[in-house]
């Protein structure tokens, strides 16, 4: 019933929205090896998401930054112009809006060449993303033994509940299909960064703060090497937009984040980060407008450091009025 919900919304925005066929790059800073490094991120314009395009998860647009008609030339060429401006950086992330091990998205021999090209920037370590279901011993050996960096995946699991994962976010796979790629992974040498969401629809902000942490513990004993948190934003030609428009959701608060991640990172040996998107705007994580920029610098300085005095420092009148949110929206809802 849920799928058949945002396929209608994802066919209907897909008509109405013009893919622009584009890329973009960036630097950031990240952690890794004990200590922040620069970090390079490419996103490059593909057919995009193969489950988006079937309908997709509820709070994903960014299958409308794709475009159909890329052929895997202008992919390779995209990449050879995004890297041009990203020489020294030590951990590179290139992603597609969808799963790099797609053979629909990247061919085979393009993720060789993508190999190749990344090899002569010399980076320490190279992140690409992917769905489970694409997650083959094969494709993971073969980048392992072609690259010199290393690698690691990324897998969008946004939680460890089946449930959550079926009835809020439509993600398409089980926690058992996420063990099984981990442990691909994990066996071909390559690392695994296990995305969380925070907040997805139809979850109070406490039950959503709850289920991220519980996510990101399990997550943490399953054998991840990374934990990156994403708070919903309001993406367009998505249920969550649908939603948001009728008043019937709201993007977390920043302190529900910084809650999160202040407790993992205390239970946990391994890097959390956060890096919000469209924080501090009315489609995201916000708090009352006038700390929001203070406290998603604090998010990105944590996660570039690790170190926690940069999330113990915060505070803010609204925070008061979030705790007071927190205990009486069960009454509200």
């Amino acid at each position: 019933m849920l799928q058949g919900v945002v396929r209608r919304i994802r066919q209907r925005a897909l008509e109405e929205l013009r893919a622009r066929g584009n890329f973009a790059a960036w630097r950031e800073r990240d952690f890794l090896h004990g200590e922040s490094v620069d970090a390079g991120v490419v996103v490059l314009s593909t057919r995009g998401c193969a489950w988006a395009l079937r309908g997709g998860c509820t709070m994903c647009g960014y299958v409308y930054d794709s475009s159909r008609q890329v052929g895997q030339e202008e992919v390779l060429q995209q990449l050879r112009q995004a890297l041009a401006g990203l020489e020294g950086v030590a951990y590179l992330k290139v992603f597609n809006s969808g799963s790099f091990f797609d053979p629909g998205e990247i061919a085979p021999e393009t993720r060789r060449e993508i190999y190749r090209l990344v090899n002569s920037l010399g980076v320490e370590r190279l992140q690409v993303e992917s769905r489970p279901e694409y997650i083959s011993r094969e494709v993971v050996e073969e980048a392992v033994a072609l690259l010199e960096p290393e690698l690691e995946v990324g897998i969008g699991l946004e939680t460890t509940s089946d449930y959550i994962r079926e009835v809020c976010i439509n993600k398409g796979f089980t926690l058992a299909e996420f063990a099984r790629a981990l442990e691909v992974c994990r066996g071909a040498g390559a690392k695994v960064k296990a995305y969380l969401l925070i907040k997805p629809p139809f979850l109070t902000e406490a039950e959503a703060i709850e289920d991220a942490v519980r996510s990101a513990l399990k997550a943490a004993r399953m054998g991840v090497s990374r934990l990156s948190f994403n708070p919903v934003n309001v993406q367009r030609g998505t249920l969550v937009e649908e939603l948001f428009k009728r008043g019937e959701y709201r993007p977390p608060w920043l302190w529900s984040v910084v809650e999160v991640v202040r407790r993992v990172k205390a239970r946990v040996d391994i890097p959390v980060v956060c890096s919000p998107s469209g924080a501090g705007t009315g489609r995201g994580a916000s708090n009352c407008g006038r700390c929001d920029a203070r406290v998603v610098e604090a998010l990105r300085s944590f996660s570039a450091t690790q170190e926690m005095r940069h999330l113990e420092e915060l505070s803010c009148a609204c925070k008061r009025r979030w705790r007071e949110e927190l205990a009486l929206e069960v009454f509200l809802r």
